[in-house]
């Protein structure tokens, strides 16, 4: 079939451009080249996707102990996360209620928020209670000039934000997700390993990848890839309920480490989930492996058309802590994870320089793609309707 133009059109949310990928899994196209590349069609994304439903941003012992914050941007919203005297966590949005300023920078411990540009100051739970040279009136009550706060709550340990003040709560986000997940007691888990890694490729890449099956043979080879797959099972919109999506890996063990090296102790699971990893991938952001030893997360943070910003823990019982060697047994989970996150941003960084072509072709999808096809069907409903 012969290239044609792929340029970005006049009208990127036209329902008519992803006709085609609504099809049957059998028929369909893969998302227009440009949905990868188009800067007006991220903006889409971020309004109508992360704006609205519920984003990963970590465990909740980034913030121990009472005072404890730090600051990041999501999506272009610069945000303070800090935990309370009531030992709760919260988050507000990092811009001064009076003329705008960023309130807070880095991370730390601190018992108030203060502005540096007029040392307004706010309490832990964003309350304004001090405005110097500036006195209380009639049209002037520091009541009603707190943080904006932002929509915060747990789940498995870790902090979900929603920046929709009428958004659903997590509960009702996440469906019966908590009740599958319940085995792992992954509230109890303490956090070992963090880090980032930047990826050059649009967002969708490397969440489409965590679906798909197919390039694991090929581009994990040195790495995962030694570990055999018996058995995939996929998502059924008829048995899971809630805004993720799902498949099963059947694989004896686990993946964390190579054959015969020391391992991590296997979790006291119930014998049909001892057999593979679990891995969830909750709308928005959270790319989830629950495994027979540990749970791991990525958290996609978009950070423009073409730049993912991939932030991955990995969190275990306190109790494997204690084991004889754990910091050597964690360094090898640990580098082994490292080498498949490469791997990845590899394959989405090819993907990301193939579809910045204005003369190319729409893909296709082969049988094993239908999570991917799930995925990019459930954008397009968010994007541009269902």
């Amino acid at each position: 079939m012969l290239a044609v133009s792929v340029r970005e059109p006049e009208n990127v949310l036209d329902p008519a451009h992803f006709d085609s990928v609504r099809r049957p899994l059998a028929q369909a196209e893969t998302m227009p080249p440009w949905t990868y590349t188009s800067q007006r069609f991220f903006e889409a994304e971020r309004d109508r996707i992360f704006f609205r439903h519920w984003n990963c941003i970590g465990h909740h012992s980034k913030v121990p102990a009472a005072g404890s914050y730090y600051t990041f941007d999501f999506i272009g919203v610069p945000l303070i996360v800090v935990r309370g005297d009531d030992m709760q966590v919260r988050a507000f949005v990092n811009s001064c209620a009076h003329r705008g300023a960023e309130v807070m920078t880095g991370s730390g411990e601190c018992k108030f928020m203060k502005c540096p540009y007029h040392a307004w100051t706010f309490d832990l739970k964003g309350q304004l209670f001090a405005t110097p040279l500036v006195d209380e009136s009639a049209c002037f009550k520091k009541a009603e000039h707190g943080l904006r706060q932002v929509k915060l709550e747990l789940f498995d340990g870790l902090m979900w934000i929603n920046l929709d003040p009428a958004s659903c709560s997590l509960a009702e986000h996440l469906g019966d997700l908590p009740e599958r997940t319940k085995p792992w007691h992954a509230d109890e888990m303490v956090c070992v390993n963090r880090t980032e890694l930047t990826v050059n490729a649009n967002w969708k890449l490397f969440s489409e990848n965590f679906s798909d099956g197919l390039h694991v043979p090929f581009v994990h080879q040195t790495s995962i890839a030694k570990k055999k797959v018996s058995k995939r099972d996929f998502h059924d919109p008829a048995v899971f309920k809630g805004n993720y999506l799902m498949h099963y890996t059947y694989f004896d063990g686990t993946r964390g480490v190579p054959e015969g090296e020391r391992k991590l102790p296997e979790l006291d699971l119930p014998p049909e989930m001892k057999r593979g990893t679990f891995f969830p991938v909750v709308h928005a952001n959270a790319l989830m492996g629950y495994a027979v030893d540990s749970l791991s997360i990525h958290e996609v943070h978009p950070k423009g058309p073409t730049e993912t910003l991939l932030v991955s823990s990995m969190m275990v019982p306190k109790a494997s802590t204690e084991i004889p060697e754990f910091e050597a047994i964690i360094a090898r989970y640990a580098e082994t994870s490292a080498t498949v996150r490469a791997e990845d941003r590899d394959a989405a960084e090819w993907q990301q320089r193939g579809l910045r072509s204005l003369v190319n072709r729409r893909g296709c999808y082969a049988e094993p793609d239908r999570l991917v096809h799930d995925y990019d069907r459930w954008i397009i409903d968010q994007v541009v309707g269902a």
